[in-house]
């Protein structure tokens, strides 16, 4: 066999070998340990039912990807008002505030991933982790 053709079967085998790596290690990868990203959440400015939803008095808060939290405020109280949550997400209450030194705290988790945002309300305060 001549050099040239060596060459090109060389050339050919190793496109051959580089291509099947790539079609085995695509799916693989993707079925694999790592899990595909959450998709970003609503946003609490433009949403429709959000935007519904919006009356004097309530604050409107982002939890991150989870969704938009209301929260009704006045003198006396802070209290969850609604929660308007992205696709993929469930929420649980832990506590719906009362007095104005108390809080409204959510748990956030993505159905598919596990993913578990904490978001947290008190007068002059928000934490979402």
């Amino acid at each position: 066999m001549s050099r040239t053709k060596l060459r090109t079967s060389a050339a050919m085998i190793s496109a051959a070998a580089v291509a099947s790596l790539v079609g085995v290690a695509g799916p693989a990868s993707a079925s694999g340990g790592t899990p595909a990203p959450i998709p970003a959440g609503i946003n609490c400015d433009t949403n429709t039912l959000v935007l519904s939803k919006i009356r004097p008095g309530i604050a409107v808060n982002w939890a991150g990807d989870a969704g938009c939290v209301g929260i009704k405020t006045t003198a006396t109280t802070v209290r969850l008002a609604w929660v308007v949550r992205s696709p993929g997400w469930t929420y649980v209450v832990q506590r719906n505030g009362g007095t104005t030194r108390d809080r409204v705290q959510i748990l956030f988790t993505h159905t598919k991933t596990g993913t578990k945002l904490s978001f947290r309300y008190q007068l002059g305060k928000t934490v979402i982790s």
